[in-house]
């Protein structure tokens, strides 16, 4: 039997925070992941910490510009770069309240300054209003290299079986819990379980009888939603972070970069505020394809070519390529039109358990600290961290996942990607007339 203070299942951006925090103090501490660390939710991101300039809600921009400072600090921490090489834009369109956005973001202390120049490629748009801004874009798989750098011999990884964990409960408390690592069954007993497995966390959940609402009666307690992402690769893209909401004319656009590391081109990762239903079972089926819909492709067009039009007049799309893929996300469901989009923590009736469903990357710093105050009640004296020689458990760390548009063409049941298209073969495939 291994007792542990507490025992984190799930490796993505989360996971890893979380670990780092209870590390640093002093926590017994093990992780388990079934895949790669950070092969779900984090690898389809989009990398953006945004500190609430999309939004009306000043109470939100606290929240994400009080997160985007431990990011910050994490950044110099680590020596991650940050992918923009200049502060990154909020555009609006014509006839927005400019004043009053701009009286949010003061509110909310959010720094800004009027762009002095708009870029090339947005001339001629519908961007009308330009403010230089503090967010910024990073690599995925940076971040959970950087966050797994120090806490890798505390994360293992659990056999892709479905009978890999077993829970025993005494009441409502977790009292142990049966994981296969390597095909060996290793008993745990931990004061504290953590769910943060995005998706996973409904299969999880499942196994402990949970995954449905009490009221309304029989709704599942997550939902799931396809999050697409059109992904360019061209010499002709300016390295820049973005965001355009949805005003004056514009339907929201969030634009991230990259650097192909196969041929050195700059790459743009755009997606819109739209994301689409997936009820799955917790066994990971569903009656939804994994794809987008040509509709969708149509409608990330149709806003992007009116944000920077340059990028797509006559010549420019010589040498421009284009895919699409798709990820999940999942969220706390509390039934038809009530779900929540970014983040929600809950025991769910247990003592000693929590899930985490942080929809926003940005927040993830924010929910780690808030779940080290529903552990220290429950574990008031720190065993002392996991050792880092002479361990119980020997099997290896699971492996850093890549970026999701690095990788080559596939669709399972939740996730797709097409391969790379000159743009006028994306257009056709697509159905798009250009």
């Amino acid at each position: 039997m291994v007792d542990l203070d507490v025992l984190v299942i799930g490796g993505g951006a989360q996971g890893l925070w979380l670990l780092n925090d209870l590390t640093k103090r002093h926590y017994r501490t093990v992780l388990l992941e079934r895949h790669e660390l950070g092969g779900g939710q984090t690898c389809h991101s989009h990398g953006l910490i945004h500190r609430g300039h999309y939004y009306d809600d000043t109470d939100m921009m606290i929240i994400l510009n009080a997160a985007a400072q431990f990011w910050e600090a994490f950044v110099d921490e680590k020596g991650i770069r940050k992918l923009n090489p200049s502060r990154a834009l909020a555009g609006f369109g014509p006839g927005t309240a400019v004043q009053r956005h701009t009286y949010f973001w003061s509110s909310a202390g959010l720094r800004f300054d009027t762009c002095p120049q708009l870029p090339p490629v947005l001339e001629g748009g519908k961007v009308k209003h330009l403010f230089e801004t503090e967010e910024f874009s990073l690599d995925a798989s940076e971040i959970i290299a950087g966050l797994s750098r120090d806490v890798d011999y505390a994360a293992y990884k659990l056999d892709d079986d479905e009978g890999a964990l077993k829970f025993v409960l005494n009441g409502k408390s977790i009292d142990r819990v049966e994981a296969l690592l390597c095909g060996e069954k290793v008993d745990f007993a931990p004061k504290f379980v953590i769910f943060s497995a995005g998706v996973g966390n409904y299969g999880l959940l499942a196994k402990l009888g949970a995954d449905a609402n009490s009221m309304p009666r029989g709704t599942p307690v997550q939902a799931q939603r396809k999050n697409h992402m059109m992904v360019l690769r061209g010499s002709q893209l300016p390295m820049m972070t973005a965001v355009f909401p949805i005003r004056g004319g514009l339907q929201g656009v969030f634009l991230c970069p990259r650097t192909d590391p196969d041929t050195g081109q700059p790459v743009w990762l755009v997606s819109d505020h739209n994301s689409t239903p997936f009820p799955m079972t917790p066994d990971g089926k569903s009656e939804v394809g994994s794809a987008p819909s040509e509709e969708w492709v149509k409608r990330m067009l149709i806003s992007l070519q009116a944000t920077a039009p340059e990028l797509f007049a006559m010549g420019s799309i010589d040498g421009l390529e284009a895919a699409v893929y798709t990820g999940l996300t999942s969220e706390r469901n509390f039934g038809v039109g009530q779900h929540m989009t970014d983040l929600y923590i809950d025991p769910l009736g247990f003592d000693n358990l929590l899930a985490i469903w942080p929809t926003k990357l940005t927040m993830t710093p924010f929910a780690s600290n808030v779940a080290l105050r529903f552990i220290r009640p429950k574990v008031l004296e720190p065993a002392g961290e996991w050792p880092t020689v002479e361990r119980e458990i020997t099997t290896p760390a699971p492996q850093v996942a890549g970026e999701m548009w690095c990788r080559t063409e596939f669709e399972n049941a939740y996730e797709s990607k097409t391969s790379w298209s000159p743009y006028s073969e994306f257009l056709d495939r697509w159905n798009v007339k250009g």
